[in-house]
């Protein structure tokens, strides 16, 4: 029994470190909204689109609900990155992919990465 416990500990220590290093405790709201510039038809286009396909789950100004907090989030994933989180999904986020146009997609994630600070100063 003591010769499996000792082999297990390092094990354990390992799983805890990196239980540790995902927790995330950066302000990212504080950090604002990204340099990206877009026209007010895509912010439009991009508001309406989260109220109807994100806005349950993410909270109607992005601060989190089921799904978490999306404001500032911008910085810590590239569009890239949170264009393949939009079109496909990840854990218990559906992907939207086939359900939203390629203009669509554009426009929610100007939103999220500029939008929601545009309507928290208005």
């Amino acid at each position: 029994m003591r010769n499996a416990l000792s082999r297990l500990t390092p094990v354990l220590v390992v799983l805890a470190v990196c239980c540790l290093a995902c927790i995330d405790r950066t302000d990212w709201a504080s950090k604002g909204p990204t340099d990206e510039r877009y026209s007010k038809q895509v912010m439009m286009l991009g508001a309406e689109v989260y109220r109807d396909s994100c806005a349950a789950c993410h909270g109607s100004n992005g601060s989190g609900s089921f799904g978490p907090d999306l404001v500032g989030k911008g910085h810590k994933y590239s569009y890239e990155e949170q264009r393949r989180l939009i079109e496909r999904g990840r854990r218990s986020m559906p992907g939207f992919g086939s359900g939203l146009s390629e203009e669509e997609i554009e426009a929610v994630l100007a939103h999220v990465r500029v939008g929601f600070f545009e309507t928290r100063n208005n």
